[in-house]
Formats: structure tokens, sequence, C-alpha cells
């Protein structure tokens, strides 16, 4: 495989996979851990991928979060900790106003899409955040297209409704 080949297609997907595994393990280390370990299995056998790359991307990625997770849960793997802050550079009040307003913003966003139950967010973050069809989301968390359907519709529902709500301290 040509080393273009590789580079262009992390370059395009290295966002989506990452934040998909985020919203499994709220881990950043443990999240760009697991992203590396796709793309290089992707490397490997990136010839059974077939013509949709991201969701068979997404289903490796999936799969390596509940190998950790079974393994975790099973006491072999210890925590990992750290994680890396990106700092911005802000110049001006109002950029830095605009930044706090837009960072409360998705801060309610996440605080709601985590309270959602797994495979809502799990459905809510593939549709979304990875933009992923409703029949890509069905194959890879093996449902029926009318079954993303219906939880994507809830979980909107659900989003809209803690939301709304004028008290947002809970959410």
């Amino acid at each position: 495989m040509e080393k273009d080949v590789l580079e262009r297609l992390y370059r395009r997907h290295t966002k989506a996979v990452y934040l998909y595994l985020y919203s499994l393990c709220h881990d950043r280390a443990l999240s760009e851990d697991l992203m590396q370990e796709t793309f290089l299995r992707a490397l490997c056998s990136l010839e059974l991928a077939g013509t949709e790359l991201l969701p068979w991307l997404l289903t490796v990625a999936r799969n390596l979060y509940l190998d950790t997770w079974r393994r975790e849960r099973r006491g072999r793997i210890q925590d990992q900790a750290g994680s890396r802050e990106k700092e911005t550079d802000i110049d001006s009040e109002k950029g830095i106003l605009e930044m706090m307003i837009r960072k409360e913003q998705n801060q309610k966003l996440y605080r709601a899409v985590q309270k959602l139950g797994n495979t809502e967010r799990e459905v809510v973050v593939l549709y979304y955040f990875a933009d992923l069809s409703q029949e890509e989301i069905a194959k890879i968390l093996g449902l029926t297209y009318g079954n993303v359907r219906v939880i994507l519709y809830r979980a909107k529902k659900n989003l809209k409704k803690m939301l709304n709500r004028k008290e947002m301290t809970d959410v």
C-alpha cells in the first residue's frame, strides 16, 4: 500500500474515529491509544475493508474499545491517566467571550449527550459527529435501520427536553 493512501485515510477519518472512541470511554489518552491501534489495524488489513472505509474503521474502533473495556472490567488493565490540554491563543476580549459562550454551550450539549443511554449516545455520536448515515450506523451496531431511526428520534427528543430546561445545572 502506498504511504499517501494511508496518510489520506488517516487525515480524513482521524477526527471521526477519535470522537467516537471518546464518546465511548470518556478518556482522552485511551481514546488516542485506541485510535492509533485502529489505524494500525487498518494498515494491516485494509484490503478487508471494502469500499466504505469510515464505517469499517468505526467498527474496528468499537471492537477495540469493547475488548479493552472487558479487560478493564476483569481487572487486567489499570486506569490510564493523563491528558494534554491544548492551549488556545486568543487576541481580543471579544474572542475570549465568544469562546467562553461556545464552550459553555458545548459543555451543556456534552453533558446532555452523556445523560443519554449507551445506545442512544452511540447513535447520536455516529450520526452527528462521525457523519454516518443511519444505514451505516445500523451495520456498525448490529441493529436494523428502523431501530436506528427510532433511537435517533428518541435521543433527539430527549436532548431537546434536557437542553430546554430552565435549570441546566443538573444536565
